[in-house]
């Protein structure tokens, strides 16, 4: 319930708060799909008006609708199918897990595009087993829902596009493969459902044509992106940065999270490889929908890493999470399958231990994650007390264009202030959409400007982030005679800033 944003959750703020045309044409210019800010302004304008609800607190929410439908699904589609310990191991993990705490109220696209990537993963499923039950009647329903979740995740985050594709690839070489079995076995010769086969290419297709009115916009953002993109270099060593994101927990002793991360890491691999083992010698539905499910995280990584590696850095660890919906489905079935069918005690008491551990993990890293929104919250409302303490004609510098871009929201937006205040931002140019956005972002581009507002009698402000604030005063202080008072520290969501009220 706390208001806090960082830098990416402003940028959801303010398109959302944009007109809709505004909404699509600022999207296009910025790195993501506009279906979440669509979704997410929706919500807004439905539920903002006249609730007294900060809209901060209702955007959070709107990230646990996906979360909530998911639940949805795991209750009826995946226990009816894999059982109830799958079903509740899977709505455990896929909120739990290192890394995904944080995630169920950032506002941000990740939950959502992890909801439509796992959905049209069970639908696609669905398809396969019509066509193995040798359904002669077209499946419009799931076809429909397919088309619609593959769509609607590539509108929403081009890695949960790509995960959509990487499913589509999997099961059409399945139906590709079992349909020529088919037809060269005469005993068997016709026992499929071949329509189901034919609604998998159908919905492909329809996916392609549907996202043809996005490609200009994401043939300009691949051209801004080669330009310049923040993503650090990508090398071989972020295979081990994955691990670490994926089944490091958060806690307090770090041998322990170490301990816990590679059993986890060994334990999920053993269950990979004993997938693809039942894929191989079994070939079931089942077998086949485990292994599948398992494909899509690792083949996702791979791309990524090869072509950050190959052309420029494009991957990001949490740019995993649309595909992790698929990858805690394939986990959870292989512990509910062995806990189902496996007579040996041995191996029924490993998945037992395992099943423990991964509860703990889970508990903890939520326990710190709630932690973590309340120490945040409470220095929060610190903070807004201090904006609140503001006067319009005072003089607020930045050396971070987050922290600028961030009180800009706060300051100018009209939910918190209903002045105008000026924020600059000292030897720098505020990002090109957030100057758009915002209304008070200025630049200093020269401490004699700080001089002229003190010998003109306006307060200076002084909001200084990172070590490089000291070299600032130091700096000012030789230039002008320019003093300083540290006036205390502050903290918006997770950029601390410390204020220094100045004077000649």
């Amino acid at each position: 319930m706390s208001t806090d944003i960082w830098y990416d959750e402003l940028f959801s703020m303010r398109f959302a708060n944009s007109s809709v045309a505004e909404l699509v044409s600022r999207t296009a210019r910025d790195v993501h799909p506009p279906l979440y800010y669509l979704i997410l302004k929706g919500f807004l304008v439905f539920f903002g008006k006249g609730t007294g609800v900060p809209l901060e607190i209702i955007a959070k929410m709107v990230s646990i609708v996906p979360l909530i439908l998911l639940f949805i699904y795991s209750m009826t589609v995946i226990r009816k199918r894999f059982g109830l310990l799958t079903a509740g191991l899977f709505s455990f993990m896929v909120v739990s897990m290192p890394a995904l705490p944080e995630y169920t109220t950032e506002i941000r696209m990740y939950t959502w595009a992890l909801f439509f990537v796992t959905a049209a993963l069970l639908h696609g499923f669905n398809l396969m087993r019509d066509m193995l039950e040798g359904k002669a009647k077209w499946d419009i329903g799931n076809g429909f829902a397919l088309w619609f979740y593959g769509t609607a995740a590539a509108y929403t985050h081009y890695y949960a596009a790509l995960s959509v594709g990487i499913i589509y690839g999997i099961i059409f070489i399945w139906m590709l493969v079992t349909y020529l079995k088919n037809m060269k076995d005469p005993d068997h010769k016709g026992k499929i459902g071949a329509k189901a086969f034919a609604m998998l290419i159908i919905c492909g297709n329809l996916t392609v044509v549907s996202y043809i009115p996005w490609i200009s916009a994401l043939l300009s953002q691949v051209k801004q992106v080669s330009g310049s993109y923040w993503i650090q270099p990508v090398g071989l060593r972020s295979f081990g940065s994955v691990i670490k994101y994926l089944f490091s927990g958060y806690f307090s002793n770090s041998k322990v999270t170490v301990v816990l991360a590679v059993i986890m890491f060994l334990f999920v691999a053993a269950l990979f490889v004993l997938s693809f083992m039942k894929f191989i010698k079994e070939k079931e539905i089942e077998s086949c929908e485990q292994f599948f499910a398992f494909l899509v995280l690792p083949v996702l990584v791979v791309f990524g890493i090869v072509v950050s590696i190959l052309l420029r850095p494009v991957f990001a660890n949490r740019y995993m999470i649309p595909a992790l919906g698929c990858f805690y489905l394939a986990v959870a079935i292989g512990i509910g399958d062995y806990f189902k069918n496996s007579a040996k005690k041995v191996l029924k008491i490993s998945y037992c231990i395992f099943t423990v551990i991964v509860v703990i993990v889970g508990c903890v890293d939520f326990k710190a994650f709630i932690g973590n929104e309340e120490y945040r919250q409470v220095n929060m409302d610190k903070t807004l007390e201090f904006f609140a303490s503001l006067d319009p004609d005072t003089v607020i510098i930045s050396n971070f264009d987050h922290v600028q871009g961030l009180l800009d929201y706060y300051l100018n937006s009209g939910a918190y202030s209903e002045d105008q205040y000026g924020i600059y931002l000292y030897y720098a140019e505020p990002e090109a959409l957030v100057k758009e956005m915002g209304t008070g972002l200025y630049t200093i581009e020269d401490s004699i400007d700080i001089e002229n507002y003190l010998l003109s009698g306006k307060k200076v402000l002084f909001l200084g982030s990172f070590n490089s604030r000291e070299v600032l005063l130091e700096e000012w202080y030789n230039d002008y005679g320019i003093t300083s008072e540290n006036l205390g520290s502050y903290l918006m969501e997770r950029y601390w800033f410390d204020v220094f009220e100045l004077s000649l």
